[in-house]
């Protein structure tokens, strides 16, 4: 059925332009599948940065201790050692901590940016099936509409 074959009174008689309606709905359907990839690309890249920190963290354990071991020969190198490795170890948490935050933050800003566009888009669909639920108010409306009365 084309556009122009198409009765005009159903415009009227449901109160707003169906054309414009299912465009609406097409926009959202095209965008929701694109937003949910972005949420699982966050997701991925979470994974990825708190992965890398925890490589990092460990590397930096290794050289700590690597460093401790090399260093045993006295008292006072050992205590100096010991003294390092705990500064490294304690910086390798450090740093560790603050990337998963900065990774946990992002991920969270993406994530509350898609709760709002889908909260958008299911206000509007559910502001369109209202819509689509009312009918006409009185009995003969749709019958006067058609005639043109």
């Amino acid at each position: 059925m084309g556009e122009e074959s198409r009765p005009q009174f159903l415009h009227r008689a449901w109160g707003f332009d169906l054309d414009r309606f299912f465009a609406q709905v097409n926009r959202i359907r095209a965008a929701l599948p694109e937003e949910i990839k972005a949420s699982n690309r966050v997701s991925q890249e979470r994974g990825q940065i708190l992965e890398s920190a925890e490589a990092e963290r460990q590397r930096l354990l290794e050289e700590a201790r690597e460093q401790a071991a090399l260093l045993v020969s006295n008292d006072e190198i050992v205590r100096r050692a010991t003294e390092q490795a705990e500064e490294i170890i304690q910086r390798a948490t450090t740093e560790a901590g603050e990337i998963r935050r900065g990774a946990e933050g992002y991920a969270t800003r993406v994530l509350a940016n898609l709760e709002e566009y889908v909260t958008r888009i299911l206000g509007a669909v559910r502001t369109a099936r209202e819509r689509l639920s009312v009918g006409p108010e009185e009995p003969g409306d749709e019958q006067r509409d058609v005639q043109g009365r």
